[in-house]
């Protein structure tokens, strides 16, 4: 079996992720702030999954959290890092408490996350995903404070991946458009109705981790039906 670790797993994409990647034969370690979520995928799933409770923007958590991953299934050959909050709204109506929230949780996360598996995998080899969002390509109204957290990942992760040029270690960077989940409760500027769902999301994306021979993905745009 393969040896997978997935962050934001009690959720939405992250938790459609890792039953799509139990369905595939990989054993999942699955990290997230909110441990009954957790609990309910290793139900679900039994010995094939692993919850582990931690707060990605702290560095201490984050060392606990892939250690414990390590002691359960062996170093991981997969990380798909999809943890992420969202804060919606005007310029102007953020609170300090709310950027804080967002930049720790998207941007801070994703560079302590992408450290930990550099010095786990960067010799090794393996693949590191990470999932952005449509949201790091285009500004948006009402999303200004989200869309600064994803630009700041896409430029964290491409200017990580020249320095992995030459390395055993493949960087891939996912960019889906709007997902129909919880992820969207707390705001009301957008339908998401008509949004694509966790799993068909995560199917595009399960496809595309895996490589040829000769080639493989580098980046992954998922666009909306609508």
């Amino acid at each position: 079996m393969v040896s997978t670790v997935v962050t934001g797993a009690g959720s939405g994409l992250g938790r459609a992720l890792t039953a799509g990647l139990v369905a595939r034969g990989h054993r999942v370690a699955m990290m997230g702030r909110r441990h009954e979520k957790l609990q309910e995928q290793e139900l679900r799933f039994g010995e094939q999954v692993i919850g582990i409770a931690a707060d990605l923007s702290h560095l201490e958590e984050v060392e606990m959290a892939f250690s414990a991953a390590v002691e359960w299934g062996g170093v991981p050959e997969l990380v798909i890092h999809c943890a992420g909050v969202g804060e919606f709204g005007p310029v102007g109506v953020y609170t300090a408490e709310q950027i804080r929230s967002v930049v720790e949780n998207n941007l801070v996360s994703t560079i302590l996350v992408a450290q930990q598996t550099v010095r786990l995998l960067g010799q090794k080899g393996g693949v590191l995903a990470c999932v952005l969002s449509s949201a790091a390509q285009v500004g948006k109204a009402n999303e200004s404070l989200y869309c600064a957290s994803k630009w700041g990942m896409r430029g964290f992760l491409e200017s990580l991946r020249a320095e992995l040029k030459g390395s055993p270690l493949r960087l891939v960077n996912l960019y889906p458009s709007g997902i129909r989940s919880e992820f969207w409760d707390s705001s009301n500027h957008v339908d998401p109705s008509r949004f694509m769902t966790p799993d068909d999301a995560a199917a595009y994306m399960l496809d595309a981790l895996v490589s040829r021979e000769s080639c493989h993905v580098t980046d992954l745009f998922i666009g909306r039906n609508d």
